[in-house]
């Protein structure tokens, strides 16, 4: 099969999705402001070490529970619990790359976090995947730069921040590929991001990846080097 024309995929193009017949039901993200450090303490500066010490332990806490929590903007956001859906889509991908995996001696991972600078906001991805050697920055979070490749799966309760937060976020780590699979559009698609700039602002408007290409559910999309395969979407959606 021919690979489509490629596709700019903005950001703004994006609206919240209905929630279809089918899926699992999810409760909205709640965000957990932090503590008052009381009169005797003065606030400490953002990403002052105390400051970013309790942050990061209280979403080590919170996804050791099971929960997906998030740094954004200074704040802990816990989100809904993965749907059967997007943790069979994650299932599925994982397999189309295993055989690259075991070539190269990468690494998959579902529970470490990127993050991103110069603040201590992360982002807990699906998926990420790694050389076996790829730099951290502490025992919970990766160098975005290290990563080969970040994907996420959008689902009701984070499809606005799937969208319009995520990829500057990623992008300002220096992530060099996102694959952003959309079940809850219609047509389901597929959507790559490659070749982040590289002085993204947290409230930059511009696209934060130079590339994108996006692609419906049946069609091939290309993965570029150190990949270098084109994946057969359909699989992604059995």
């Amino acid at each position: 099969m021919a690979l489509t024309r490629p596709t700019r995929h903005r950001r703004n193009d994006h609206v919240p999705a209905e929630r279809q017949p089918d899926t699992e039901p999810e409760r909205p993200g709640t965000e957990l402001e932090q503590a008052d450090p009381g009169p005797e303490r003065a606030d400490p500066e953002p990403g002052h070490l105390d400051d970013e010490t309790a942050a990061v332990a209280l979403c080590q806490e919170l996804n050791d529970a099971g929960y997906t929590a998030e740094i954004s903007e200074g704040r802990v956001v816990v989100s809904p619990w993965q749907s059967m859906e997007s943790s069979c889509i994650v299932d599925r991908l994982s397999d189309l790359l295993i055989p690259l995996k075991l070539a190269n001696g990468w690494r998959f991972h579902h529970n470490l976090a990127v993050r991103i600078p110069p603040f201590l906001d992360h982002r807990l991805p699906d998926l990420m995947v790694t050389a076996r050697d790829a730099e951290r920055h502490d025992h919970l979070r990766m160098k975005g730069g290290s990563a080969l490749l970040v994907v996420e799966v959008c689902s009701p309760g984070t499809y606005s921040a799937d969208w319009h937060e995520k990829p500057v976020d990623y992008a300002r780590a220096g992530v060099p590929l996102l694959l952003i699979v959309d079940p809850l559009s219609d047509p389901k698609t597929v959507t790559l991001m490659s070749d982040p700039l590289d002085d993204v602002a947290p409230d930059d408007m511009r696209e934060p990846y130079r590339q994108v290409v996006t692609v419906e559910a049946g069609e091939v999309l290309e993965l570029p080097e150190p990949f270098g395969v084109k994946l057969e979407t359909d699989t992604l959606f059995e």
